[in-house]
């Protein structure tokens, strides 16, 4: 199945959301915002920025907020706020399943991982399929 446009954020799109959580934001301040909560991991390049806004307003995620002279003032919307929610649960659960992984992992996933253990034909073959030899 295919996945939507936007239904898995990247980083940076997580952190623009993420600044915009906090309220009404220009550009500039969504860059810092983002570089100051990820103790400078996360850099917001103009470009970057704003492909990312411009497709989120088209997107619905946030709307124009106004402006104060030559500053741009975003706003998000409904759309954006769960859009941000979704991600941010989902990474949650991604952080949930390492941490139940490091302390219940199986000892072994698949034949063949231990060196002295060879898959024997037909191994990875759909229940009742026969090999072809």
């Amino acid at each position: 199945m295919p996945k939507q446009a936007m239904e898995n954020l990247t980083e940076s799109m997580f952190y623009v959301l993420m600044a915009l959580q906090q309220g009404d934001a220009c550009g500039a301040e969504i860059t810092a915002y983002a570089a100051q909560i990820s103790g400078g991991a996360v850099r917001l390049g103009p470009a970057t920025l704003y492909t990312l806004l411009a497709r989120f307003e088209k997107e619905g995620f946030l709307t124009d907020a106004g402006s104060v002279g030559c500053k741009r003032y975003y706003r998000l919307t409904a759309a954006g706020k769960a859009a941000y929610e979704g991600e941010r649960a989902r990474l949650q659960r991604c952080l949930e399943d390492a941490a139940r992984a490091e302390i219940t992992a199986p000892a072994r996933l698949t034949k063949g991982v231990d060196r002295h253990e060879t898959a024997q034909p037909g191994d990875c073959l759909p229940s009742g399929a026969q090999p072809v030899l």
